[in-house]
């Protein structure tokens, strides 16, 4: 019986573990209500995973960069060569909707130093293991001039790039793959905007409120697998 009873358990957790939502950035997020729309708000230091290889380091936790005045924690830099960044996020959580959404980055980037930008559904349907074939304008973001700290909404030289994309209800996932970027770059902190007019501000920023996110279920089942599995 006891068997059979560790069986019911196993299952349940598969099957609530494939309901609950993926998203695991590691840090805070918030979420604001300006302008027209809403906003969810991220520190790129909290990103869910990185290339194998990576080439993307926080400044000041890995001592890659030490981190500009006035960033917000820590910052994530380029430390050479290429790879990615990736980003899950749930934009239910500050009430967002399907929809056109702009992503926008607190960043320092002085000498135009670009990257490229992937969205799930929007760039295709599964998350890509090599380097997609990404197309300028449509996916570059931060080929602008940035010598001090700037919430950047552009993508191209004044031009969207790739910062406007289609979002899904619920969660989503972003990447971030080396174009140009090195040490000259830091960001600091990304956001994605329903107002496609939307200028962010660090006031805005620190006004956000902080969206606690509930124990995930799987994590309630792995210690109960465990306990039952030393009984």
């Amino acid at each position: 019986m006891f068997k059979l009873y560790l069986a019911v358990v196993f299952a349940c957790f598969f099957v609530l573990a494939s309901t609950v939502p993926a998203f695991a950035i590691n840090g805070d997020v918030k979420v604001s209500k300006f302008g027209k729309g809403v906003q969810i708000w991220f520190e790129a230091e909290h990103f869910d995973e990185r290339s194998p290889n990576e080439n993307y380091k926080l400044g000041d936790a890995e001592k890659a960069l030490k981190p500009a005045k006035d960033a917000f924690g820590d910052i994530v830099t380029n430390t050479g060569g290429k790879g990615w960044l990736r980003y899950n996020f749930d934009i239910s959580l500050a009430g967002g909707d399907a929809g056109q959404w702009r992503f926008i980055g607190r960043v320092i980037n002085p000498n135009n130093h670009s990257d490229w930008l992937w969205v799930l559904g929007d760039d295709g349907n599964k998350i890509p293991e090599v380097e997609p074939a990404f197309v300028r304008p449509n996916h570059i973001i931060f080929e602008e001039n940035d010598p001090v700290w700037n919430w950047r909404r552009t993508g191209d030289f004044g031009g969207d790039g790739g910062t406007v994309n289609k979002l899904k209800k619920g969660e989503n996932v972003m990447m971030i793959w080396t174009r140009q970027s090195d040490l000259e770059d830091q960001f600091d902190v990304f956001l994605w905007s329903s107002d496609l007019d939307y200028v962010a501000t660090d006031d805005d920023y620190k006004a956000a409120k902080v969206k606690k996110l509930a124990v995930q279920a799987q994590d309630r089942l792995t210690t109960t697998w465990g306990r039952l599995k030393s009984q």
